[in-house]
């Protein structure tokens, strides 16, 4: 079975991949630190969520229509779970330790029991739903890792549904989940802000990432069928007026923030895959622009994004314990530099 390979990383995309990560970070900030829910800096900085879902439904369909011999659903699951497992085990550490200590756990067995506690959490498994009523704090150590149990569980179900029903999954599976999921979690629960919820059987985290995983599945559909197609460069000043007006909706996301309600962040699903889709086709002067300037300090804030992501909750955590009342200035300084040292 062949191994995917490390592909040539877009420019714009990993620009984007670090805003996503920042903002994220920032709604946790505000929300937690600062006790901002009402009038978060970002209010809805939570569906880059999804853009992460959306990428990795990218990938994922690119995988299999560039393969002969694709993996099994087991190993490109477990693929994607070793390229950040090691970050998140050191990570769920530093956190587990810090819970020891807040919590003054003075005996091994008070330790292992705790240890065993957040055994799904380790695994990776918390939005399986193996856990009841959870709480985050009580049942969970890291509230953002959910995100990567929603991913690696929802490519369990979309990877062999692409692999072994392409064209039915491409053109039929994908576009009804996207309609009725989406459509679902907004009329049930008004946002796209869920994860920790359950849906008759099944923790809200999986279809919210399912239909995530299948945007994105369908925006490299979409990127294989124009690629050499023509279209681009015979429409391409559609191309263009879309690609602007996309950056401009991703720009209109932090200047309207206060103008914008939870129902508004499933537009930027449209978004999300329409720069997602003409960054990889790289046909207008916007997405040669970003693709070719400042290549080598935006991949590496695409790759430090992961890091942030993952660290950021520790940090937050201990601010909360040791530095409560800190004034703003320093209070955020101290965040993000703690976050980059870590």
């Amino acid at each position: 079975m062949e191994i995917p390979s490390k592909s040539t990383r877009t420019t714009s995309i990993e620009f984007i991949r670090f805003i996503a990560a920042v903002s994220i970070m920032l709604y946790h900030f505000s929300s937690m630190y600062l006790e901002l829910d009402k009038h978060n800096y970002i209010p809805l900085a939570f569906v880059f969520v999804d853009f992460f879902f959306l990428l990795s439904g990218f990938f994922m369909m690119k995988y299999l229509m560039t393969k002969d011999e694709p993996m099994n659903s087991f190993a490109y699951t477990l693929h994607k779970a070793k390229s950040f497992y090691g970050t998140y085990t050191i990570v769920f550490s530093f956190q587990f330790i810090f819970f020891v200590l807040s919590n003054h756990l003075s005996t091994i067995t008070k330790v292992l029991e705790s240890l065993f506690h957040f055994k799904w959490e380790f695994l990776l498994l918390q939005g399986a739903g193996f856990i009841q009523d959870p709480q985050f704090g009580a049942d969970y150590l890291l509230g953002q890792a959910w995100y990567l149990s929603a991913m690696l569980l929802s490519l369990i179900i979309a990877y062999p549904l692409a692999r072994y029903f392409k064209k039915a999954f491409i053109w039929v599976i994908c576009p009804v989940s996207i309609i009725v999921i989406y459509s679902y979690i907004i009329q049930t629960l008004g946002t796209l802000n869920i994860g920790n919820e359950y849906f008759g059987f099944i923790l809200s985290a999986i279809p919210r990432g399912f239909a995530g995983t299948c945007a994105g599945a369908l925006s490299y559909a979409a990127f294989d069928k124009l690629k050499d197609s023509g279209l681009v460069e015979i429409h391409r000043g559609f191309a263009l007026t879309a690609e602007i007006t996309c950056y401009i909706s991703l720009a209109g996301f932090f200047v309207l923030r206060d103008h914008l309600n939870k129902q508004d962040s499933l537009f930027f699903i449209l978004v999300f895959a329409g720069i997602i889709l003409l960054a990889f086709l790289n046909r207008t002067p916007v997405s040669r622009f970003f693709n070719s300037h400042g290549t080598g300090s935006f991949i590496y804030l695409g790759k430090l994004s992961l890091y942030l992501y993952l660290t950021h909750w520790t940090v937050i955590s201990a601010m909360k314990q040791f530095l409560p009342e800190l004034p703003l200035a320093a209070s955020i300084s101290i965040f993000l530099g703690g976050s980059l040292i870590v």
